[in-house]
């Protein structure tokens, strides 16, 4: 009898074995055990449907491709020596260095010289005073995004308009400053669009139901508002087995800091937190720290914009299920040409947007070069081969 019993102790202890084994690798692996094929079809229609969106006045978007130059038109730009100043909000994370990667590059290939390039680390004092510094320079066109505060830093950009400098704004334009008066284009990611996404995307991640969070831009500024509205009208109006239990604004500089401490709070109250959504990928690089560092490992994460440590996070199969990855290296080459526009006299689009792109782990090589115009680095190719 004893020996029956410990066989049956031991087949017992070898099926829940074989279960977990099965758990974990079906974790690694980003797989979900139920049907996702709303999911599936959802983040398809987006991927297909162009973007959502519209402009800061209601405007239709351009088409992005649209935006060039002829052979003749570069030659003129080439002669005029002309020279562009690049003001950021902050620096330093994946989709900034590809902004201003590309419109160096492109500004470069239209021999206009930068002048000056700014990082106001997300201080909305700072860049007010970097507006002003880069004005100094004398540029003929200012290339710069005023999401810290478009109220607050719409006297500066005024300064720069009121001198004759062209502006080309990135994602919104500074507060009531109108297209062919005060600025030549806006150039924005399709921000409600990538909240519309990564919200499918969660919610494919989660089968549809359980306790969420919410990291958002405590700032308010009109690109992060649409982000989150994007995300939070989608899980309410398609998900409504999914329950926002957390929702906390963060204002930076230590955007994966805050990240984590917020988290952190979230699982203490909520140990059941099922999913985390980020507007983008610094403050989920914080969500995973806490999920890690607190053994929560099956917690799912999904953001907005492709960033290297969220990049791969997603190809070792732990948190990152999904991104709504904007195209920041395309964007950058697109201000870049609407500032030669502007130097041409040639009439611009007062808003072109460019869709988000659906990211998994199994496009993820494919979407990184298609955002960065450059292969993966190899940290990543080589936590997607480790797999």
């Amino acid at each position: 009898m004893r020996k029956t019993l410990l066989s049956l102790g031991a087949a017992a202890l070898l099926t829940a074995t074989l279960v977990a084994c099965t758990q974990s690798s079906d974790a690694s692996s980003g797989a979900t055990s139920c049907d996702t094929s709303a999911e599936d079809a959802a983040i398809a229609a987006y991927a297909k449907g162009g973007v959502l969106a519209k402009g800061p006045y209601g405007e239709t978007s351009a088409d992005y491709r649209a935006i060039q130059l002829t052979d003749d038109e570069v030659a003129k730009v080439k002669a005029m020596h002309a020279t562009a100043a690049i003001v950021m909000h902050f620096s330093g994370d994946s989709w900034s260095t590809a902004q201003v990667t590309a419109i160096r590059s492109e500004l470069g290939r239209l021999g206009v010289t930068v002048v000056a390039q700014t990082d106001a680390q997300a201080d909305p004092a700072k860049q007010f005073s970097d507006i002003e510094t880069a004005l100094a320079a004398k540029p003929k066109v200012l290339l710069s995004i005023p999401s810290l505060d478009p109220v607050a830093l719409a006297p500066a950009y005024r300064k720069a308009a009121d001198a004759g400098v062209k502006l080309v704004f990135m994602e919104n334009p500074a507060k009531d400053f109108q297209p062919g008066k005060d600025y030549v284009s806006v150039v924005s990611t399709d921000n409600y669009g990538a909240g519309v996404l990564s919200a499918h995307q969660l919610a494919k991640a989660m089968c549809g139901k359980g306790e969420a969070g919410v990291l958002f831009h405590a700032a308010q500024a009109p690109t992060n508002v649409l982000r989150q509205k994007g995300f939070t009208d989608t899980i309410a109006k398609d998900y409504p087995g999914i329950k926002v239990v957390g929702s906390k604004g963060l204002l930076g500089p230590d955007w994966k800091g805050e990240g984590s401490s917020a988290v952190n709070a979230w699982l203490t109250k909520n140990p059941n937190l099922a999913g985390v959504w980020c507007w983008f990928d610094a403050p989920c690089e914080g969500a995973i720290d806490a999920a890690r560092s607190s053994g929560h490992g099956s917690l799912n994460v999904t953001d907005v914009d492709l960033g290297t440590n969220v990049a791969i996070d997603m190809a070792q199969g732990v948190f990152v299920k999904g991104i709504a990855a904007a195209q920041p290296y395309e964007q950058g080459i697109v201000e870049a040409r609407l500032a030669a526009y502007s130097l041409l006299g040639k009439e611009a689009p007062p808003f072109v947007e460019l869709p988000s792109l659906p990211v998994d782990r199994s496009n993820l090589l494919q979407s990184w070069q298609t955002v960065y115009h450059a292969g993966a680095p190899k940290d990543l190719t080589d936590a997607l081969g480790s797999k």
